[in-house]
């Protein structure tokens, strides 16, 4: 990575700011793209192997780690203690982990019927979801204690983030010496539940006989989404494209904005439990995994490899962040913090446009529609 100087706009310049690995990809990139030509692929053992080791696992990993946190929380509602409160607490570091090795995939299954919402309300602009999820544990509303009927009320109570609110948010303390079965604790229960037959349903609606795994695999004229394997790539290729943007633009930059003095790290998610870091690293840890587990590295080795070059890079400063232990908002405010923040989005611009641009060039796609722009 090279070492410049702090600029006071942390976007960088992609043509001025490239790690040497990057800068030679892209050279190769140009010379091979000027033939125009396009090699025949064949893509489907590459669809089933994304499905089968990369997708549906991460989904799997998320219903279980869901479990292991409800485990947790129906230990404390039983025996309120702070221990048993911090081993609750605890178990949402991996719940966020799991949670970000799936946030990416926002098609198919998981765009039915509101699913992605619901399990991840974010972000949440004008604090709907967080006043909702407060009048719940103030009024001790009962329907949002049982699975069915809180899935029934707004996506904003019944997520990932709602139950950091429960576990980290105001007063939280008070769940160690409350009395046992109390209504915040149990809410928490409940919001595990939900969490886990929402990614059920997602992995039924995928791995089903006609199911979206099917209709990835089973492209032509009649197929009512993809007419050929190319379409599915293209759509692997996109929803990687948009969660490195989302993780550069709206996560990182759009916390950190030009300096320490005017950032605004609570717009970042997982802030309360000062997991935002751990979730962005994850986010990052998918998209390396579906190229790598899932096979898309085998269509564009060196494109891959560089790829791969960049999110290690990112997720090095990430990890130098993390280690220092400081919480998320006084982190974003030191001025040393927020330059590393900022150099992150180097690596970042560099790894999106391998994905956007240089991949699908190579493999003769477009990606079209980016559901980000505009954002």
């Amino acid at each position: 990575m090279i070492n410049l100087p702090f600029k006071s706009n942390p976007k960088p310049r992609l043509s001025r700011l490239i790690s040497p690995v990057f800068a030679g990809i892209l050279i190769a990139g140009t010379a091979v793209n000027a033939w125009g030509q396009t090699p025949e692929i064949n893509f489907k053992p590459i669809i089933r192997q994304t499905i089968e080791k990369a997708i549906l696992p991460g989904y799997k990993n998320l219903a279980d780690v869901a479990n292991a946190q409800e485990n947790h929380l129906a230990k404390l509602c039983e025996q309120p203690s702070e221990e048993n409160l911090t081993k609750a607490q605890q178990a949402f570091r991996p719940l966020v982990g799991a949670w970000s090795g799936v946030e990416m995939y926002r098609i198919g299954p998981a765009i039915k019927n509101n699913r992605q919402e619901k399990l991840f309300f974010w972000p949440d602009r004008k604090s709907i979801g967080l006043r909702q999820v407060r009048k719940l544990i103030d009024t001790q509303d009962k329907t949002a204690l049982t699975k069915e009927t809180l899935q029934k009320k707004s996506v904003a109570v019944q997520g990932v983030l709602a139950l950091e609110y429960v576990l980290f948010g105001k007063n939280s303390e008070m769940l160690a010496t409350a009395n046992p079965q109390s209504y915040r604790c149990n809410y928490g229960v409940s919001i595990t539940r939900a969490i886990q037959t929402t990614a059920q349903k997602i992995i039924g609606d995928w791995s089903s006989p006609s199911g979206y795994a099917a209709v990835m695999l089973e492209t032509g004229p009649t197929n009512p989404i993809y007419r050929s394997d190319a379409e599915v790539i293209q759509d692997l290729l996109r929803i990687s494209s948009e969660m490195i943007q989302s993780t550069r633009d709206l996560k990182i930059q759009n916390t950190i904005k030009e300096s320490p003095e005017k950032s605004k790290p609570k717009r970042a998610p997982f802030w309360r439990s000062n997991q935002t870091l751990h979730a962005y690293q994850n986010n990052l840890h998918a998209v390396e995994d579906l190229f790598i587990k899932g096979g898309l590295a085998e269509l564009t080795p060196r494109y891959a490899k560089s790829l791969s070059f960049e999110l290690e890079q990112t997720n090095k400063f990430l990890r130098k962040l993390e280690q220092e232990n400081i919480a998320w908002e006084k982190l974003v405010k030191q001025k040393e913090s927020h330059e590393t923040l900022a150099f992150t989005l180097i690596p970042l611009e560099g790894a999106h446009y391998i994905v956007s641009d240089l991949i699908p060039q190579k493999l003769g796609l477009s990606l079209g529609f980016n559901s980000l722009d505009g954002d």
